[in-house]
């Protein structure tokens, strides 16, 4: 399920995304969570952005991910690249391979406050 953003007509995803298999992607946005289960790989050339939160039970690789929920990394699962979210649980024999992980107050405050200071624009 999707919808557009009324400032500058993007889709905007509002439902959880559940990958099963295979998802080579260049961004990941939802509005709800991404769920990667077990056989399932996401590899994201840029960024994760998932606001409700995300589970790993298989493989994700990203530059970043951000999300203002739970972050779970299963024991089976993978992980690579960065990661900025309020709350992170990792179960005894995930694989964390490389990337810097911040767990702040407000994760995607932090992320609009660090666009600004790079000249971006607030989202509509």
């Amino acid at each position: 399920m999707s919808t557009s953003c009324p400032g500058c007509h993007k889709p905007v995803i509002v439902e959880d995304i559940v990958v099963k298999s295979y998802k080579p992607v260049f961004n990941v946005e939802t509005c709800g969570k991404l769920i990667v289960r077990r056989n399932g790989r996401v590899l994201a050339q840029k960024r994760v952005v998932a606001h409700e939160g995300i589970e790993v039970e298989g493989f994700l690789q990203c530059k970043e991910a951000e999300s203002s929920g739970l972050v779970q990394i299963g024991p089976k699962a993978e992980w690579q690249g960065d990661l900025r979210s309020p709350v992170l649980s990792v179960e005894a024999g995930a694989k964390i391979r490389g990337g810097h992980f911040r767990i702040p107050d407000d994760p995607l405050a932090d992320a609009k406050r660090e666009d600004k200071e790079k000249g971006g624009k607030d989202p509509p």
